[in-house]
């Protein structure tokens, strides 16, 4: 099973739209193998939970499987055919001082994928918008790192401190990793920064920043409401046709 994170410590960045598209794109195409895709929903906010599923405080979640040691399998729930999600909840608001005494406390989740790796090809982690032992988990049981970019004004100044942060956790803890990819989100064609970010990610990074972009789209924004993909929502949004692109992008250079 690859894991891969969808990390950024800036929030409203598009990292839950792009793991339940994503997601969605990559469960349909595993389809015909007969195998499933796990997403983890990492974030306090419970956004990907709440976009999948419907809201409910009581729900066993990552929070009681970090804390309470209840089995990973308790915590696992179908919510389409080939997709399999883990939620999240308000709890994880609180974990920080639960997590402190735990030995080997930023190998739990890694410890627990492990646990389940046979069932799947791909688990994707939705990672929270802050630095955390949660956060420092979701690195460290991670195969590859994308990077979900606002083309705004900070933008290159927020991925040094990504850069940053990842090199704290590879000294701290003895590991190497590294961001895979990323790819613009949010991107409004009419807005000259948006364009001059673009291009300076673009110089920045390479053949690691993609050449798609996912452009503004309400109908993006809408189809949580649903508890939809914007596949299921409307297959010929903007959105849409956006993330069948860059998924097929990454495809193409090997990052699914």
């Amino acid at each position: 099973m690859k894991v891969i994170s969808f990390f950024n410590l800036k929030g409203g960045c598009g990292k839950t739209t792009s793991v339940v598209n994503l997601g969605y794109l990559l469960g349909e195409d595993l389809k015909a193998k007969n195998v499933k895709v796990l997403l983890v929903d990492l974030d306090m906010q419970a956004n990907l939970t709440n976009s999948l599923m419907d809201y409910d405080l009581d729900r066993p979640s990552v929070y009681h499987y970090l804390t309470d040691d209840i089995p990973i399998d308790d915590v696992i729930y179908e919510v389409r055919e080939n997709i399999d999600l883990i939620p999240s909840s308000l709890l994880m608001a609180t974990i920080e001082p639960r997590l402190i005494l735990k030995d080997n406390r930023e190998y739990l989740i890694k410890k627990g994928l492990e646990k389940v790796a046979d069932r799947y090809d791909y688990c994707l982690l939705d990672c929270s918008p802050s630095f955390s032992t949660v956060t420092m988990n979701a690195i460290v049981a991670s195969d590859d790192i994308f990077i979900p970019v606002q083309t705004e004004y900070y933008a290159v100044d927020g991925v040094h401190l990504l850069e940053d942060t990842l090199d704290y956790v590879n000294e701290t803890l003895e590991i190497d990793k590294s961001i895979t990819l990323m790819f613009a989100t949010l991107h409004d064609t009419r807005n000259n920064i948006n364009h001059l970010q673009y291009d300076n990610l673009k110089a920045a990074y390479g053949e690691k920043f993609m050449e798609t972009v996912i452009h503004k789209n309400i109908s993006l924004v809408e189809s949580p409401i649903f508890k939809q993909s914007i596949f299921e929502y409307k297959p010929r949004a903007r959105g849409a046709q956006d993330y069948k692109k860059l998924y097929a992008e990454i495809v193409s250079k090997g990052g699914f």
